[in-house]
């Protein structure tokens, strides 16, 4: 018996104990179905929604951030539509479909459209000619139309094989990709040669089984909207909240072997406790104010490497969100009170803030009133630390590059060192980039100020609260420590001890009265000429 524990085969069980394989491995930066499959990767099973709303309809978009899934919801229904049955084993829709009913898909990814070098219209002709020769069908002479040749495209398949399926993937991306101002009069040119496209489908609709569109945005003015009447938006329809993204149950389940293995790192955690850090980093999205979900890109990147970063973040963010969020001072991005109707409040014309930071995944719908109200915020700890990140990188670079100086500032106000914060604030915003002044008004460049302070006590974790209404006024910032409170009052071209004096007059400090701790009141004033932060009164109150 032990010869036998010392032969190699031993060795290798033993060593199969200590590094066990997964029985199936996570479906990482994966957008095809067949490869999840034929790979062993785990799929959390959505063919349950996929034949409702194919049993239901024949018209849809949805919308979602970026990284959510849409590609393989789309990948799926692709490989469904045409019978391949092989690669639905186990899952719940493969007693409930008929495989031999099968249907040619047309499957348009705009993330495989060469418009950026040939230009929108010819990439999109260049992409049909290259379906065209897929499904060996002839296109005609005339090709300069792309409605014409996508109608044409759509009969000729109808003709041969019966019913298409279309299904769209990124519908907007060659808007998206032009959204930063110098590049907004492409993304105009854009929007029209997409609107002409997209008339297509309402042309060919007697053609057409089912049509499936998915992207980030929904653009109220493109001609999509407009023109296909019976469109159903899946983006907040309670039944299809889930349709994409893994819900708490869904992750238990289907990551059982992966929670397991983080837990070997996290001993220090019971399992309750670990998925309860786990909820607070990556879950909290929801399009019915109701059901919390995970986005895949974050949590599988979590489960691969046993680390809390802010993986979603890290594949890359649109510049024109945090350029927009700087040029409108909307810094105050938690508890955004507003209604359904502001989806439809988004064009070219009128980025619509609130709508861009919902539609990108900046922020959910953490509730929903029966009227139709919504309170939002953001997701989870992963998107909060994401966004004051890189608020803080555009607004200046001794922000971003100087994590000493932001902990040492958070040290200053929790041991009330307020000289040395006034020092290390002084310094911070001498460093900040000359070009985030450039073409604001006076009360832009004050509340630039105003919210990079509300920016910096958010990242350092400090409790933080912005324009806190009193009776006779409201504070710019109030800012509480264990110990203290501090009432802030900014001013621009004046003084400091105006700012404090305001706080005396204004009562700021009453709706404490009752709080122990000691209150501070902070006058701010930055002086526009100079760029700099140049009073600074500090008293008891």
């Amino acid at each position: 018996m032990v010869k036998k524990k010392n032969t190699p085969l031993s060795k290798f069980v033993k060593i199969a104990y200590i590094c066990p394989m997964k029985s199936k491995i996570l479906p990482l930066s994966r957008q095809s179905f067949r490869g999840l499959r034929e790979d062993n990767c785990i799929y959390v099973d959505k063919t349950q929604h996929i034949y409702n709303l194919i049993m239901e309809g024949k018209m849809y978009f949805l919308s979602r951030p970026r990284r959510f899934g849409k590609s393989v919801l789309l990948s799926v229904m692709h490989e469904l539509f045409l019978g391949n049955k092989e690669l639905f084993t186990d899952l719940w829709i493969e007693d409930k479909w008929d495989w031999t009913q099968k249907s040619p898909v047309i499957h348009i990814s705009f993330l495989m459209v060469p418009y950026e070098e040939q230009g929108l219209k010819s990439g999109l002709r260049a992409y049909l000619l290259g379906i065209y020769k897929e499904k060996k069908i002839t296109p005609p002479k005339e090709q300069d139309n792309i409605k014409t040749l996508f109608v044409d495209l759509i009969k000729k398949v109808h003709d041969k094989h019966g019913k298409v399926v279309i299904l769209i993937d990124e519908y907007d991306k060659a808007i998206l990709d032009y959204m930063e101002f110098h590049k907004m009069a492409e993304a105009k040119v854009n929007q029209e040669v997409l609107g002409v496209f997209y008339g297509a489908l309402k042309d060919a609709d007697i053609y057409i089984k089912l049509l499936f569109i998915t992207g980030i945005s929904k653009f109220t003015r493109v001609s999509l909207f407009s023109k296909l009447n019976n469109l159903t938006d899946l983006t907040v329809h309670p039944n299809y909240s889930t349709i994409v993204g893994y819900t708490q149950a869904e992750l238990e389940s289907n990551f059982v072997e992966y929670i397991d293995s983080a837990l070997e790192k996290f001993t220090h955690y019971t399992r309750a406790e670990l998925l309860a850090k786990v909820r607070l980093w990556y879950n909290g999205y929801s399009w019915d104010g109701q059901t919390r979900l995970y986005n895949p890109s974050g949590i599988l990147s979590f489960l691969d490497t046993r680390d809390f970063q802010s993986f979603w973040f890290q594949t890359g963010t649109p510049t024109f969100v945090t350029k927009k969020v700087l040029e409108q001072g909307f810094f105050q991005i938690e508890n955004v009170n507003t209604t359904l109707n502001f989806l439809n409040q988004y064009s070219l014309d009128n980025l619509e803030l609130t709508s861009l930071m919902f539609q990108t995944g900046y922020l959910t719908i953490k509730e929903k009133s029966e009227d139709g109200f919504l309170v939002l915020s953001y997701p989870n700890q992963e998107v909060k630390d994401a966004i004051y990140t890189l608020l803080m990188d555009n607004m200046g670079h001794t922000v971003g590059g100087g994590g000493v100086t932001v902990q040492h500032l958070k040290r200053a106000f929790m041991t009330h060192d307020l000289a040395s914060a006034e020092e290390i604030l002084v310094s911070l915003f001498s460093g900040l980039a000359f070009d985030v002044y450039t073409h604001q008004t006076q009360k832009q460049v004050e509340g630039f100020y105003h919210g990079l302070i509300h920016i910096l006590f958010k990242c350092l974790g400090i409790y933080m609260q912005s324009e806190v209404h009193s009776t006779k006024g409201r504070a710019d910032s109030i800012v509480e420590t264990p110990t203290h409170i501090y009432f802030f009052e900014f001013k621009i071209n004046s003084d400091a001890t105006t700012a404090f004096n305001q706080i005396i007059t204004k009562k700021y400090a009453t709706p404490y009265t009752a709080d122990s701790r000691i209150k501070i009141g902070i006058g701010v004033n930055f002086d526009s000429s100079t760029k700099e932060l140049d009073g600074w009164h500090a008293e008891n109150l």
